[in-house]
């Protein structure tokens, strides 16, 4: 199945030397392909990765990951702003999928933990004031409903280490024919919690037709063969293999000759 975000461009903005018009990349976009279930993002800090990943969000109304809607987050009004100008070409429309940064991940535990604390605090009150008849009918809706939290996300997601928490997260909201727009998911990762995030994306891509498109800055998730990988730099965006990417080049240079290459510095 193709993916189903197949493009994107930008039409009709308004001249404007404020952020995110500013940025050359969205003077300069024309239409960005998705020709594969999983794409990354790729360049320096600044070059609109996450500019765009964000309106992209914001225009498709997909829910965010955390313990803030797309909608309404503060932090995302220029992506929802540069979303209204944005064109997607869809092989069919979907609000299936979400938006998550590495960041999201503990809004997401602390709304789990305040969800549970609530029923704890319910329960609490009925079995404190609860006088006459069968308290387990008044009981049994609070109890079903915080055992359906811990089942599906743990009861103590924090007291996992962090990679375990975001890994278990990440899957309990995939579902399949879902968009998933991931900004730096390795911040939240070690290596080898890395190794275990591609294999569950190429899982999910193969036999669910879920579509990922992912900012990163590693080179271990950048390494999908599956995957197209698209180069933020200079205010364009271009296709480029993985050996050609920076992240590659001087993660390589580094791990052949550490010493050497710190004493270049």
């Amino acid at each position: 199945m193709p993916p189903l975000l197949k493009s994107v461009s930008i039409r009709n903005y308004p001249p404007s030397q404020e952020f995110p018009f500013n940025l050359p990349l969205i003077q300069n976009l024309g239409v960005v392909q998705f020709k594969k279930n999983i794409t990354f993002f790729v360049g320096e800090n600044g070059a609109g990765k996450s500019t765009l990943l964000e309106a992209i969000a914001a225009k498709m109304r997909l829910p965010a990951a955390g313990s803030e809607s797309v909608d309404f987050d503060p932090s995302l009004e220029a992506a929802r702003f540069l979303g209204r100008f944005l064109s997607l070409g869809q092989t069919i429309k979907t609000t299936h999928g979400f938006f998550s940064r590495a960041e999201d991940f503990i809004g997401f535990v602390k709304n789990i933990q305040r969800q549970i604390a609530e029923l704890n605090r319910e329960i609490e009150d009925i079995e404190n004031t609860w006088q006459g008849g069968d308290i387990t009918l008044a009981l049994g809706p609070l109890k079903g409903e915080k055992q359906a939290l811990i089942n599906r996300y743990g009861g103590d997601l924090d007291a996992m280490s962090h990679g375990e928490g975001f890994l278990k997260f990440f899957l309990s909201r995939i579902t399949a024919k879902g968009v998933y727009l991931i900004d730096e998911p390795e911040a939240a990762l070690s290596p080898q919690r890395q190794l275990s995030l591609i294999s569950l994306i190429r899982q999910k891509a193969e036999t669910q037709d879920c579509q990922f498109i992912i900012a990163t800055h590693s080179p271990i998730i950048m390494a999908m063969p599956e995957a197209d990988i698209l180069e933020f730099k200079e205010g364009q965006i271009n296709p480029v293999s993985y050996r050609e990417t920076e992240h590659y080049q001087i993660t390589k240079q580094f791990l052949d000759r550490p010493e050497a290459f710190l004493r270049g510095l």
